[in-house]
């Protein structure tokens, strides 16, 4: 269906073969959200709560002489490098020695999974890996990771990798882990993976045993700058409390007053800028903030723990933010409207109640700077009658002749059956309205 066909139809206005349509659309979202990456980081108590997905293209870079003459040295560092052209904190931790070889590997049909190195510390894991077709023309792609310790259980941790399936002989990628705060990398690791081929799950995984060289990483001592400055933006009192940094990243904590109108969400490039002008931001893929306690957030930006800056300031460009009582949307169940909404900006497109199925459409109205940033709306979903709800999927696409309205598609499945609810709610977890100013904090 067309996009103008879409905006014009009714909210009420389904097809025959809705119900069936939907449940389609559940499985088939069940197994778009595995094959995409591991989402379980987001449900972990380290408090991760956002998170984005890139692929990771590929690209000649120059190198510095430092990095020319160790990646000389070890096989595969050139590579390694290429990889990390999307975060310069990581290209100065190779450089400084904390990559370590691994050559772990199994096979499946003809192909071979290898973990070849690891850049690791207590923060933050990163496995390059190879994905080998021996000799045969199907498709593979890795479907799913899941590491296990010594003991045979499951690791807490996050994981994102691009997926992208191909033909060729040899496919190398990275996987980027984030480490859950309450725990640290087991000494022995079981990686248990499944491998897709011409687009079918194989139901037998490869197992890889292999062991992190945590001497690489235990002598690096945390750096820590304290802060504690007090930042005033729109009448909106924030504290910035500290910059810790480790070698794969630095972390800013940040406090907001509770006495504050406006909820912050998001900071519009957030970073840290050395005396030379090099900006630190985040590197675009994993998770970008995590929660801190009550009202407190750190942010995970580019490391500098081998920068050592003479300057430091934390700069960003904008600052999201929203009036406290405006955060919860409510819909009506019977009439498919919004009954309460931030503003004129969002819209409710579609409403879809199959027995215990809801789905949903909105359309969000964004400033020129958000044309090409799509937000996550929130997940924490409920009704009137106190159900709950398991999120199932969400997608968000621009409109094809309007860069400025982006279109967000929800799917949720009752987990509960407390009876037909006649509103539902959830919290907002982002949204397009920023307060009038911005910071700019020295730090050293």
């Amino acid at each position: 269906m067309h996009d103008n066909e879409k905006n014009n139809r009714s909210p009420f206005m389904a097809p025959p073969e809705i119900d069936q349509y939907i449940r389609n659309g559940m499985d088939q979202a069940k197994e778009l959200r595995k094959k995409q990456t591991r989402q379980r980081w987001i449900r972990i108590s380290s408090g991760l709560v956002a998170c984005s997905f890139v692929l990771v293209f590929i690209f000649s870079i120059r190198l510095s002489p430092a990095i020319a003459a160790y990646v000389s040295t070890i096989p595969g560092m050139e590579r390694i490098v290429e990889f990390l052209h999307d975060d310069k904190g990581l290209r100065l931790a190779a450089e400084n020695n904390l990559v370590q070889n691994i050559d772990a590997s199994g096979s499946l049909e003809g192909v071979t999974f290898t973990i070849d190195q690891a850049l690791a510390d207590e923060k933050r894991m990163l496995l390059f890996y190879t994905l080998k077709n021996n000799g045969n023309d199907k498709e593979v792609a890795l479907d799913r990771i899941e590491l296990f310790d010594q003991s045979g259980k499951e690791w807490e941790y996050g994981v994102s990798w691009s997926r992208m399936g191909t033909e060729d002989a040899t496919t190398q990628n990275r996987l980027d882990i984030i480490i859950n705060e309450a725990t640290e990398i087991p000494d022995a690791l079981t990686a248990k993976v499944t491998l897709e081929i011409d687009n079918i799950k194989q139901v037998t995984p490869v197992m890889i045993d292999f062991t992190i060289d945590k001497s690489k990483y235990k002598t690096l001592q945390t750096k820590e700058y304290p802060v504690m400055k007090e930042v005033t933006v729109d009448g909106q009192r924030f504290t910035i409390e500290q910059i810790a940094v480790f070698p794969t990243q630095s972390e800013v904590s940040i406090r907001f007053d509770p006495a504050n109108k406006k909820h912050v969400f998001d900071f519009d490039k957030l970073r840290l800028v050395d005396e030379k002008g090099q900006t630190f931001a985040f590197w675009g893929n994993g998770v970008p903030v995590r929660d801190n306690g009550e009202n407190g957030k750190v942010y995970h930006l580019e490391s500098i723990y081998f920068v050592e800056p003479e300057k430091l300031y934390l700069k960003a460009n904008g600052i999201r933010a929203l009036d406290k009582d405006q955060l919860q949307i409510v819909i009506d169940a019977q009439t498919g409207t919004l009954t309460k909404v931030p503003n004129d900006r969002m819209k409710l497109t579609a409403l879809r109640q199959v027995d215990d199925v809801v789905g949903m459409d909105f359309s969000l109205k964004v400033p020129p700077q958000d044309y090409h940033s799509h937000i996550f709306l929130g997940n924490n979903f409920t009704d009137d009658l106190g159900n709950e709800y398991e999120y199932v999927q969400g997608t968000s696409s621009s409109a094809s002749s309007d860069e400025s309205i982006q279109n967000y598609s929800i799917l949720y499945k009752r987990k509960t059956n407390k009876g037909m609810p006649t509103h539902y709610s959830f919290t907002l977890s982002n949204f397009p309205e920023r307060l009038q100013g911005t910071f700019s904090v020295e730090i050293k």
